[in-house]
């Protein structure tokens, strides 16, 4: 499973995750934390946009956060500082949204947030929680309903005695329906004595909400329950009313989120959904949700035909949409099938697919969603209009019944004061076409006219059908709407239309969204390879000759990287392609192609103009500073003059012309970085480039002494001199402070020669010296960084290095060392001769260099 199918179900997964690092105050308290990567559902859910939150602190994007009565920076930091992982659920002023969140850190300093908007979950409890009164006082009137209800309700005396349980709750303690009376609920408790926990609560409050619950069923099956208790009166007995859901996902998907350690793959392999791939119309992996859904082994559903497992009546529509989809239309958003289990049962389930790659290939990702419980509530709710009116008045979708052959509204439920500003009495007299802009009306009434048509051929087929669609608010402001509709015949038969209206705003800015990030790069805001590649054959006509590429690569982008960091890279890029902007025409196609690759498409554009157009971009960059860089840029352009010539050998001729100018720029410009990070380096400590001089002279006055020509004298000289220019990638206070380093600390300072390496080694002028900065910290005996070589396996060069820069050290010391006397010194250095420094280097440094014999060191 690779890496690239991961980061897609993140990318996909309606989960919200992000990625940070905290930030600490001088005193070591978490003070702020740096978004460094977000998912579409972060954005859906924070409503806010990534470009708005990547690389900012979250004081900046969300300035009100720290006004928020819960301390998110407090307990996210505790988690990147201490580890483990925390789950909890809150609620946030500045976003106004309930969320569940799972923390946890993946390495020191960093965290993952996983998060999901439990806003509805909470007003669905409370909505629960006003029908549970309702129920307590009309029983016999809701009598149906709790015989229907898809979850467990039961009356129970104190000491556990069921008086009655609706089927759902037969079903979940598998109980036959003349046999459950008198029987004891204690039983089926993992743990009696949490019975009379519970019975104690209910007792002392009257009624508890919430209470988890692990039960056993006689079958063996053990799962957890989440459940409500009332004390009620029931057939003049003092009893429990209980209300019971089957929590076990749930609790199993928390338990395996919080001891994964590959966040990818558990998200995978425990996602609420059912997530599968299918390619060449089999499925090639899926997860154990899918498994457990449809009964069969994960090795039983692999290469299994995908539509072989969808209901024979749905399997055209599944297979039309399957296509679509794989051919890049834009089918039917989430349509619904039955899907046929192992042990021959249907299971409903709405399906979210996204087109992918598997393997290099073409794929389908599956989303799927068990709505089974959705569709029974739907016949059942179905059933009666008024416990439908009942249930939509506490929702957030507006429902509406529309009699047509009346021509009128007659009902509208109380969730339209929030959608469009009305009063459910206002809009009832009023003619809903009103509600509808112009260029609307027309389509909707013909889907409508349609529909309404089709269902009084075939009124026992089901029918519905959604529209989208703009409503115009009462303040004027119009909001986009996904309207669900349903035809049906009322008592009278007359002919209704049921319909359920969604505000899918944010639905509408995430698909324009994700449209602008399919065809352009999310850093510089430039068209991206995709597009490049469409408007290339879109342009390559004979009308558009002469047509002109011009391809640009950045010079030193990764020198500057490796150095400074991809914050400050990322600066060069951007104000590389403002100079790119500010030097082309408006018309001109202008897309990055690779990391630091960029081509212009210029249509009827001669070779002439465009070399015009390079001087300008150099002329430009030649003007710009910018700090801790070189803007740089190498250019080569070719034209295509005749409309046989290949448009693809233009590209490799522009290609050509520009790698040709990178090889007479490249070395000059590394060369100037390098002097760049060095001066960056010694201008933020005066004592390390004293340090820096100093052992470069002794490296060479050693070379000398022992006589190792000029070629290995000049390299070791100049390996004196940078062998400290990796320290430009720690922390300015590491270099400076004056106490120990703690651990985490000289970890990362244990860094610098292979950060130095891989800066030096980017120029042929210093590659040979590169290599003696990369093991001067070495040791004879093995027990040096990075690599941990030993005795000959160490470069000669870089023992030289070791013991110039020890001895300058210990004679020159820099932040908390002390100083030591130059008799100290030589003793130190023969004393750790053979094991940490290279004897013979140490006897002619001591002898040859220092003018001092050892017989001399006491």
């Amino acid at each position: 499973m690779d890496e690239m199918f991961f980061e897609s179900i993140v990318k996909n997964s309606p989960m919200a995750y992000a990625y940070h690092k905290i930030i600490l105050n001088e005193a070591g308290t978490p003070c702020d934390y740096v978004f460094l990567d977000v998912n579409s559902a972060f954005e859906e859910m924070s409503g806010m946009k990534r470009e708005n939150m990547i690389g900012k602190k979250v004081t900046e994007a969300m300035p009100n956060i720290q006004g928020d009565s819960f301390d998110w920076i407090k307990v996210y930091g505790k988690v990147a500082l201490d580890g483990g992982m925390e789950e909890y659920e809150r609620y946030s002023e500045v976003l106004d949204r309930w969320y569940r969140v799972y923390v946890y850190s993946p390495e020191l300093y960093y965290f993952v947030v996983n998060f999901i908007d439990i806003s509805k979950e909470r007003k669905q409890v409370e909505e629960r929680d006003q029908l549970m009164e309702i129920l307590r006082e009309r029983d016999l009137e809701f009598h149906f309903i709790i015989e229907n209800l898809p979850f467990c309700l039961g009356m129970v005396q104190l000491d556990g005695t069921f008086l009655y349980i609706n089927p759902s709750g037969q079903a979940l303690y598998e109980l036959e329906e003349a046999t459950y009376y008198g029987q004891s609920v204690i039983p089926y408790w993992e743990e009696s004595k949490e019975w009379i926990h519970f019975v104690e609560a209910v007792k002392v409050t009257g009624l508890i909400r919430d209470y988890e619950m692990n039960l056993k069923m006689p079958s063996g099956k053990v799962f957890w329950a989440i459940g409500i208790g009332m004390l009620f009166q029931y057939q003049g007995k003092v009893c429990i009313l209980l209300a019971q859901y089957d929590i076990t996902q749930r609790r199993q998907a928390e338990k395996a989120l919080m001891e994964s350690e590959e966040k990818f793959r558990s998200i995978f392999e425990y996602a609420s959904e059912c997530i599968l791939i299918v390619q060449n119309s089999k499925i090639q992996i899926n997860n154990p949700m899918f498994s457990n859904l449809l009964g069969y082994s994960k090795e039983e559903l692999f290469d299994k035909p995908f539509l072989d497992l969808v209901h024979e009546e749905d399997r055209p529509k599944a297979k039309k949409v399957y296509y679509e989809r794989l051919s890049g239309e834009e089918p039917e958003k989430k349509p619904q099938y039955r899907v046929v289990c192992k042990d021959g049962s249907i299971v409903w389930v709405e399906v979210n697919g996204v087109w992918a790659k598997w393997l290099d290939k073409p794929a389908i990702e599956y989303f799927l969603v068990d709505i089974t419980e959705q569709k029974k509530v739907e016949d059942a709710l179905r059933a009666s209009e008024e416990k439908l009116r009942m249930i939509m008045g506490f929702s957030s979708d507006v429902t509406w019944i529309y009699n047509f052959d009346q021509l009128k509204l007659t009902y509208v439920s109380p969730s339209i004061f929030h959608f469009l500003g009305y009063h459910p009495e206002e809009l009832m007299e009023m003619n809903p076409v009103e509600l509808v802009p112009n260029e609307f009306r027309l389509k909707t009434k013909q889907i409508l006219i349609q529909n309404i048509k089709e269902f009084m051929a075939h009124p026992e087929e089901s029918n519905t059908y959604t529209i989208e669609l703009q409503n115009i608010h009462m303040d004027g402001k119009r909001i986009w709407t996904e309207m669900s509709s349903k035809n049906r015949y009322n008592d009278k038969m007359e002919v209704e239309i049921v319909s359920s209206s969604r505000n899918i705003e944010e639905r509408k800015y995430a698909q324009q969204e994700v449209l602008y990030l399919s065809y352009h790069d999310q850093l510089t805001g430039l068209y991206n390879r995709r597009y490049y590649e469409e408007e290339l054959r879109r342009m390559d006509t004979k009308n558009n000759l002469p047509i002109t590429m011009i391809l640009a690569d950045v010079n030193g982008l990764k020198l500057t990287n490796d150095a400074f960091g991809h914050m400050i890279g990322d600066l060069l890029l951007k104000r590389t392609v403002e100079i790119f902007h500010q030097n082309s025409r408006c018309g001109d196609i202008i897309a990055r192609i690779g990391g630091d690759e960029f081509v212009f498409l210029l249509s009827r554009t001669s070779k002439e103009e465009a070399e015009e157009m390079i001087s300008r971009m150099k002329t430009a960059m030649a003007k710009e500073k910018v700090e801790n860089g070189i803007l740089s840029v190498s250019f080569g352009s070719a034209t295509k003059t005749m409309a046989d010539q290949d448009i693809y050998y233009i590209f490799s001729e522009a290609e050509n012309a520009m790698y040709q100018q990178k090889l007479k720029e490249s070395i000059s410009m590394r060369n100037q970085t390098i002097q760049i990070i060095t001066d960056t380096l010694f201008h933020d400590n005066q004592e390390e480039e004293t340090h820096n001089r100093r052992v470069s002279e002794l490296c060479k006055e050693l070379a000398i002494a022992m006589e190792l020509g000029e070629d290995i004298i000049h390299h070791v000289t100049v390996a004196g001199f940078y062998h400290d220019i990796g320290k430009i990638g720690l922390d300015k206070h590491i270099i400076s402070k004056m106490e120990p380093m703690t651990e985490e600390e000289w970890i990362q300072f244990r860094r610098h020669p292979e950060k130095g390496y891989q800066i030096l080694k980017s120029s042929a002028e210093f590659a040979q010296a590169a290599q003696y900065v990369l093991s001067h910290h070495e040791r004879m005996d093995g027990e040096g960084y990075p690599q941990g070589i030993s005795g000959e396996d160490i470069p000669l060069p870089a023992r030289i290095l070791s013991v110039a820069d020890a001895y300058d050290t210990m004679r020159n010391p820099r932040g908390y060392h002390k100083k030591w006397s130059q008799e100290d010194a030589v003793r130190e250095l023969i004393k750790n001769a053979g094991t940490q420094f290279d004897e013979a280097v140490v006897r002619v440094f001591v002898d040859m260099v220092l003018r001092q014999s050892l017989e001399g060191v006491k």
